[in-house]
């Protein structure tokens, strides 16, 4: 009997040996290359299907992963094919050769929640940038990077290297609200805020600029609320996610240096004319500059031609000079800018971590003299394995700005050069105005009455921003079982921001100067826990399930205190004040709760219907409303792969179409009135009412939205066609409107109005040339959106919306217009068209509003060519953006003061112009 036991045991024992031995673990290596010139690949991304097991190339190409027999890896990398390949039981040695694809559909890409995906499931447009497209155009604030790269996306700079930039995607959508995208970083929300000193007169530029582009692995944008409808109420405008670079490829220790200096210099002036100087009806000689002398206080240039006669001017201590042109006295005020960007990082991995460290430094001399700014900037990126099934992994970036000056911007006279360039008269040598300061150290200018000396501006009127900020996380991740995960992620974006502004004694319009200390903090954190399953349900079907929850906490303060009047000049501080300081101040809180998930479901791997959900508890909204929920669904169909009619002509064809609908929740404090602290009366403390009644029944603004679109690729992907188009309307508009005085506001905070955008995306890309050495690639970019207001606030027949205005001339989301349209003032006009000029010479003004035009492009297009010949390369990029109107106050006074080329045609010299 014991004899029959144990040949049944050693028979079950031979049964099991070999399963056993099955699930044992096998270490694959081998390295990584491309079919098309036979280089090692750094970064591949090896993943064992259905676990979190992972790894990525070395340096070299080379890999090493742990896997079992019957495992299937997925090889991916971006611009190649992915590749799925089984482990055999006695592969160690596994070479792997990678496909070269211009614009494939077997692309991972990075989606909403900083979930990679394949593009080929994707029911929605995504575009994206790697690192060599942000960083080869050494902009200095990314989102200059992106103009002209993506279609749909319009970048608007506002004043060259040290200036704020502004972006769109597909149309501005929120009437008063914030119409750009929300930015993501390694999964963490930053802030993108904008700020502007008093009057527009300084410009701080936008916080998603303190970002370092030698750090950035990747940027792609989710356009509009389909690809973005996981992020809620803040998917409104579509979101770009970035990635930093982390030491995945780098086995051992790598050490990498960049360094880079650029130039800039002014690319356009007015067209100014050089027949005429300052004066008036003629007749000009300078005295003071203040209207002891023939119209010297007069700042417009309908003086005398510029014929050489002799006239005394501002710097010739009463004799007469030859009263001639100075051409370039604007363009030779401006100095050749220089940007001096130097980085090292040093990087390395391991079979438990990765970590990539990094330095930047960036020094900018802007073209406007004595401006300047200093930014510095830490990153760690690191991942550690803390065991089999737990990976903790951690990012801290902090950045230190330090601007002694930012160039002065907009229309404050006590600021703006450019403003005084518009009035500048055409004789004067700007050469003459360098030593703004006398003898007695008295500050003189070629106009006293109403500007002082550019470079008295430019050296003593200065702003400095200095700003701290961090912006980090830590992760956590944890593999229950096969193909289920769980991560938790805390994330916060903090940081100070301390500003400076001097006023100097004797400015014009500013006799006593002042001084400005404006300090602001704002910090979000994000809490967010999910679970992930991922599972090949059968030979046919798979499943992606994902569920979690968020938090988000915002707190923004700021402090700002003003000296209108210096005591003792040059005494910068807020005591040296002869008047009472005045102050600002503000508070804000805010916190959303978020519940959220997502499924989709794959048929063959070519057939994908995926489903989202949202819901957000907002505390900026009413019990009734702050619950508001948002569902998205989109589906892909890759009908080359369905049908299987692939060919050498046509590579592959995807269809794609989707719905969503996504959110926006108001600003602090907008359901209750409050009492506003004003100036004190006889030292006593003041409060006022709030001027403009509160909603307590406030609601969400809502943006519902439809796309669809196909891509197409043609001859083993040389060619490629990305097409979409989409349709969006927000509704529930947070607007503030007028209400008779009776009411005791002059405004009231209601919902209404509806704003429709609809729009068409077309990218192509084309690689007419690749071989071993040498690739040409061509990749267009074309996009038109056309916005409409539908409804505004139907119940006070409110029939337009300022949106900003100047003078005669209104921006206005006009009734049954498109978005941003410009109204004003024209010239009155016979039965023929023709102006009608009256007694006095002028043209006769209607002063009826009329529409003059929107300020939105018809269309944007880009080109851009990239070549590569080995190890070197050298790409160019033309962007334009066709139609639509601009109100130029630079055009309007420069007009109004005569020193524009466009105001000689019927001036004569007898009057200087009229």
């Amino acid at each position: 009997m014991l004899k029959k036991y144990l040949l049944l045991l050693t028979f079950i024992l031979q049964l099991a040996i070999p399963k056993i031995t099955a699930a044992q673990s096998i270490k694959v290596s081998g390295v990584v290359t491309a079919r098309s010139d036979g280089k090692t690949l750094p970064g591949v991304s090896i993943l064992v299907a259905g676990t979190t097991t992972g790894t990525q190339t070395d340096a070299d190409g080379k890999f090493s992963i742990a896997a079992k027999a019957n495992d299937v890896l997925r090889i991916t990398y971006v611009g190649f094919k992915t590749q799925n390949i089984t482990v055999k039981q006695s592969e160690t040695n596994l070479p792997i050769i990678l496909e070269d694809a211009v614009n494939t559909l077997n692309e991972v890409v990075v989606t909403a929640l900083n979930i990679s995906k394949d593009k080929k499931s994707l029911g929605y447009a995504v575009q994206g940038l790697k690192a060599k497209d942000i960083s080869e155009a050494k902009e200095t604030n990314l989102v200059n990077a992106l103009a002209g790269k993506i279609a749909g996306v319009q970048v608007t700079n506002s004043q060259g290297d040290m200036g704020s930039s502004r972006i769109v995607i597909r149309g501005e959508t929120s009437i008063s609200g914030n119409n750009q995208p929300l930015f993501v970083v390694d999964g963490i929300i930053v802030d993108n805020s904008q700020f502007l000193g008093t009057s527009g007169s300084r410009d701080f530029s936008n916080a998603i600029s303190d970002l370092n582009s030698e750090d950035i692995e990747s940027v792609t944008v989710l356009k509009g609320p389909n690809a973005a409808a996981l992020y809620g109420y803040r998917a409104a405008n579509g979101v770009i996610l970035i990635k930093t670079k982390t030491g995945k490829s780098s086995k051992g220790l790598g050490i990498t240096l960049n360094s880079n200096t650029s130039f800039s210099n002014l690319l356009a002036l007015p067209k100014y004319q050089n027949e005429y100087g300052q004066g008036s009806n003629g007749r000009f000689s300078y005295v003071d500059g203040k209207g002891s002398g023939t119209n010297d206080g007069v700042d417009e240039s309908w003086g005398p031609a510029l014929d050489g006669s002799l006239i005394p001017q501002f710097y010739s201590n009463g004799q007469a000079v030859p009263f001639v042109a100075h051409p370039n006295n604007v363009r030779d005020f401006f100095r050749t800018g220089v940007t001096l960007n130097n980085g090292v990082a040093l990087s390395g991995s391991g079979d438990k971590y990765d970590f990539r460290v990094s330095y930047n430094n960036l020094h900018q001399s802007g073209v406007v003299p004595n401006s300047s700014q200093n930014r510095n900037s830490f990153l760690v990126n690191s991942s550690f394995k803390l065991t089999p099934k737990l990976t903790l992994t951690t990012i801290a970036n902090y950045i230190k700005d330090d601007a002694p000056n930012l160039p002065g911007a907009g229309g404050r006279r006590a600021t703006s050069t450019m403003l005084q360039f518009t009035w500048f008269g055409r004789q004067v040598d700007i050469n003459q105005l360098k030593n703004y300061r006398d003898a007695n150290g008295n500050t003189f200018n070629w106009n006293n009455n109403y500007y002082s000396n550019p470079y008295f501006l430019a050296y003593e009127n200065t702003a400095s921003q200095q700003k701290n900020r961090l912006i980090g996380s830590v992760e956590l991740n944890y593999k229950i079982i096969d193909g289920l995960s769980a991560n938790f992620r805390i994330g916060t974006d903090y940081y100070n921001d301390r500003r400076k502004l001097k006023i100097a004694y004797s400015t014009s319009g500013t006799p006593f100067g002042s001084y400005e200390e404006d300090a602001y903090t704002a910090n979000e954190t994000n809490t967010e826990a999910r679970l992930q399953y991922t599972k090949k349900l059968n030979k046919d079907f798979s499943l992606d399930l994902l569920a979690g929850g968020n938090i988000s906490s915002i707190l923004n303060e700021r402090n700002d205190q003003v000296a209108p009047k210096l005591a003792v000049p040059a005494l910068y501080t807020l005591s040296n004040s002869r008047d009472p300081l005045v102050s600002f101040n503000e508070y804000g809180k805010l916190q959303t709760n978020s519940l959220f998930g997502s499924a989709q479901v794959g048929f063959r791997n070519y057939a994908f219907i995926n489903l989202t959900s949202r819901n957000d508890w907002s505390s900026t909204l009413p019990l009734a409303n702050l619950s508001y929920f948002y569902p998205s669904v989109n589906g892909s169909l890759v009908l080359s792969d369905a049908l299987d009619f692939k060919s050498d002509v046509i590579s592959y064809v995807k269809l794609r179409g989707g719905w969503s609908k996504v959110g926006k929740a108001t600003t602090f404090y907008q359901l209750a009135n409050t009492y506003n602290f004003t100036a004190p009366f006889n030292s006593n403390p003041q409060q006022s009412a709030n001027s403009v009644q509160l909603n307590p029944n406030l609601k969400p603004e809502t943006t519902t939205s439809g796309e669809a679109g196909f891509e197409l690729g043609f001859f083993q992907d040389r060619i490629h066609l990305d097409a979409s188009v989409y349709n969006t309307n927000s509704i529930n508009q947070i607007l503030n409107v007028d209400v008779s005085p009776t009411t005791g506001y002059s405004q009231k905070l209601i919902n209404g109005g509806k704003v429709n955008n609809k729009g068409l995306e077309v990218q192509l890309g084309i690689t007419p040339i690749k071989s071993k050495n040498f690739t040409w690639d061509i990749t267009t970019n074309y996009s038109m959106n056309r916005s409409k207001v539908i409804s505004l606030y139907a119940e006070g027949n409110l029939q337009s919306f300022i949106l900003g205005t100047d003078r005669t001339v209104q921006v206005l989301a006009a009734l049954g217009q498109p978005y941003g349209t410009l109204f004003g003032t024209s010239y009155t006009r016979d039965a023929n068209g023709q102006i009608i000029i009256g007694a006095n010479g002028t043209p006769v003004i209607n002063n009826t509003k009329k529409y003059l035009g929107k300020y939105t492009p018809n269309w944007l297009g880009s080109i851009n060519n990239s070549f590569s010949y080995k190890s070197l390369s050298l790409s160019f990029l033309v962007d334009t953006r066709v139609g639509g109107s601009i109100y130029s106050n630079t055009n309007r006074t420069g007009t109004y003061t005569g020193v524009l080329a466009s105001t000689l045609p019927g001036r004569g010299t007898a009057n200087g112009g009229l």
